[in-house]
C-alpha cells in the first residue's frame, strides 16, 4: 500500500495570462461597481471639493505643504489632482477618478502581492473584498482626500513582500519601510496602520533567510528607511499649517464605543448592515429579506474567522513562510483598528465606520493563509457569501444613483439646480456668501468660485481668503438647501429683520437664497 501523502500548501502556480486576465476582470469589475457615482460625479461632497479647489489654486502658482484647514493632512492628494486637472480639465469627474485610479493601485499591488504567495486564482478570490465594498470604503475610493494615503502604504507592502526576491533587496526594503513615514505624512489617519506595517517590515527581513550577515543588512536597511523617512517627517510638520492629530485614547469612552461598534459600525464594514442614503440627514438602515439576512451573516462571520485564522497561521509551520506573514499583517491591523476604535476619543456616530475600513483593506492578505488551505474551490465557496453581500449592500449604499440593479442620474449627481443657483447669483451681482459647511464648498467649486461660499460658521473655514472676498463684498447671498437641515434660513432672515438689513429672499431650483445688501 502506497503510503498517503502530506496536503501541499505550496502555491499554486501562475501563468502571465492568468495574471493578466485577474488584473483586467478586477479593473472592469472595480468600474462597473463604482459607475453610479462616476455618473453622478458632480454630487461632490465639501470634502473632496477642498481638494479639488486647492488643486485648482496650486495651478495658478499657490503652493502649501498641507491641506487647507486639514494640518494633519498633506497636500499630496491636491497635487496629484492638480496634474489630473492640467491633462483632463478641471472637473468633478476627474476629481473623483484620481482617488479611484489610487484605490485601482492598492487591488492592483494587493492582486500582485497574493499572486506570488497563493497563486492567480485563489490571488483573485482573495482580492474581491476590496473590489465590492461597503460604503464606508467606497467613500475614501471616491471621494478625496485619504485614499492616496492608503495607497502609499500598499506600495510599501509590495517593496517590502518582494523585497528579498529582487535584484536590489537592500535598495527596495529601505524603500519600503520609508513609506510607512511617508504615509503618516499624507494623512494621520494611518497611524493606526504602522504597528502592523513595522511588524511586516521585520518579518519581511526574514524571508528566503540569507544567513546573519545578510539578515543584518536587510535590518539595517529596513530600519535606515523607516528612520529617513521619520526625520522627513519631523521636519515637514514644521511647516505651516501643519497640526496634531485630536485623537486621545482612554478606557473612558469603552463602554460607548462598544455599543456604536457592535450596533452600527461594525456592520456596516462586514455588509451584514446596510446604509441607504436618500433624502434625510441620515442615512435608513435596509432590512434584508430573511434569506439573504442570513446571507449577510454568514458572509460576515466567514470573513472574521478568515482574519483570525491569518493570525494563528504563524503558527502554521507548514505553510509557507510568505503567507503566514500577510496573514499576521492582515489580522494584526483589525485587531489595532477594533481595539482602537474601542479606546479612541474619535467615534461619535455612524460615520465612524471609517475607522474600521482596514478591516476590508488588509482583510485580502488575512485571508491569504485560508485561501491556501482551501485551494480554489472550497475558498471560492467560503468567499461568496460575504462577497454577494458586500456588493448588494454597497450597490444600495449609492441611494439615489440607483434604482435596483441599474445606475440612475439623480438631481444632486448632475447638479443642474446647482448651476442655475449660480446663474442667478451672477446676475444679481453676487460675488461671495455662505452656507452649512457641507454646501459651501461644494458648491464653490462646482461655481468655480464664481461665487464663493464660506461656512456659516468661521470655525469651519478652510480658506481664509474666501472669507476675506466675503467681507469685502458689498452684497453676499446666504445658500440654503432642505439636504442640510442643520442650517435653516428663518434664523438668518429674522436677525436681517431685527438690524434692518436690506435683503431679498428667492426661492430657486429648491434652494432658498436671502441676498444682503450691505
Amino acid at each position: 500500500m502506497a503510503a498517503s501523502s502530506s496536503p501541499s500548501f505550496e502555491p499554486l502556480p501562475s501563468t502571465r495570462g492568468q495574471v493578466l486576465a485577474g488584473l483586467w476582470l478586477l479593473l472592469v469589475a472595480t468600474l462597473l461597481f463604482r459607475l453610479p457615482a462616476l455618473l453622478n460625479a458632480r454630487g461632490v461632497h465639501s470634502d473632496a471639493a477642498v481638494v479639488g479647489l486647492q488643486a485648482r489654486h496650486m495651478l495658478q502658482g499657490e503652493g502649501s505643504w498641507f491641506l487647507w484647514g486639514a494640518g494633519y493632512q498633506g497636500s499630496f492628494d491636491a497635487l496629484i489632482t492638480a496634474l489630473a486637472f492640467q491633462v483632463a480639465g478641471s472637473s468633478p469627474l476627474v476629481l473623483m477618478l484620481v482617488p479611484l485610479a489610487g484605490h485601482v493601485l492598492v487591488e492592483v499591488l494587493t492582486f500582485d502581492i497574493l499572486q506570488k504567495r497563493v497563486g492567480a486564482a485563489l490571488g483573485l478570490v482573495a482580492t474581491l473584498p476590496v473590489v465590492f465594498t461597503p460604503q464606508a470604503i467606497s467613500a475614501v475610493v471616491l471621494y478625496a482626500p485619504r485614499q492616496w494615503s492608503i495607497t502609499c502604504i500598499f506600495v510599501g507592502l509590495w517593496l517590502l513582500d518582494g523585497a528579498a526576491a529582487s535584484e536590489r533587496p537592500l535598495r527596495r526594503y529601505a524603500l519600503g519601510a520609508l513609506m510607512g513615514p511617508l504615509a503618516l505624512y499624507l494623512d494621520l489617519y494611518t497611524l493606526q496602520l504602522m504597528p502592523a506595517f513595522g511588524i511586516f517590515a521585520l518579518a519581511c527581513c526574514v524571508d528566503a533567510w540569507p544567513g546573519l550577515a545578510g539578515g543584518a543588512r536587510r535590518l539595517a536597511a529596513t530600519v535606515a528607511g523607516g528612520a529617513v523617512g521619520w526625520l522627513s517627517l519631523q521636519w515637514l510638520r514644521q511647516h505651516a499649517g501643519a497640526s496634531a492629530s485630536t485623537t486621545h485614547l482612554s478606557l473612558e469612552p469603552l463602554e460607548r464605543n462598544a455599543r456604536l461598534l457592535w450596533d452600527t459600525c461594525l456592520p456596516w464594514v462586514l455588509g451584514y448592515g446596510v446604509y441607504v442614503p436618500g433624502h434625510h440627514l441620515y442615512p435608513d438602515r435596509w432590512e434584508a429579506p430573511l434569506p439573504f439576512a442570513l446571507v449577510q451573516k454568514v458572509g460576515a462571520g466567514l470573513l472574521v474567522l478568515g482574519i483570525i485564522v491569518g493570525g494563528l497561521s504563524l503558527f502554521f509551520r507548514r505553510l509557507p513562510w510568505g503567507a503566514r506573514r500577510l496573514g499576521l499583517l492582515g489580522a494584526a491591523v483589525s485587531g489595532a483598528a477594533v481595539g482602537g476604535f474601542l479606546v479612541s476619543s474619535m467615534p461619535a456616530d455612524m460615520w465612524s465606520a471609517r475607522y474600521l475600513a482596514p478591516i476590508v483593506w488588509f482583510a485580502p492578505f488575512a485571508l491569504a493563509p485560508a485561501a491556501l488551505w482551501l485551494r480554489t474551490r472550497r475558498f471560492t465557496w467560503a468567499m461568496t457569501p460575504y462577497v454577494l453581500s458586500a456588493a448588494v449592500g454597497g450597490w444600495l449604499s449609492y441611494g439615489l444613483y440607483v434604482d435596483g440593479p441599474l445606475p440612475r442620474l439623480d438631481a444632486r449627481g448632475v447638479a443642474q439646480e446647482e448651476m442655475e443657483v449660480a446663474r442667478v447669483l451672477r446676475e444679481k451681482g453676487v460675488t461671495a456668501g455662505g452656507a452649512h459647511y457641507w454646501l459651501a464648498y461644494r458648491l464653490t467649486f462646482l461655481f468655480e468660485e464664481n461665487p464663493v461660499l464660506i461656512p456659516l460658521e468661521p470655525a469651519e473655514d478652510r480658506y481664509p481668503p474666501y472669507r476675506e472676498a466675503f467681507d469685502r463684498a458689498k452684497k453676499v447671498a446666504f445658500v440654503f438647501h432642505p439636504s442640510e437641515p442643520r442650517a435653516q434660513p428663518e434664523y438668518l432672515e429674522s436677525f436681517l429683520r431685527s438690524i434692518h438689513a436690506r435683503y431679498e429672499r428667492l426661492e430657486v431650483a429648491g434652494f432658498t437664497v436671502l441676498i444682503h445688501t450691505r
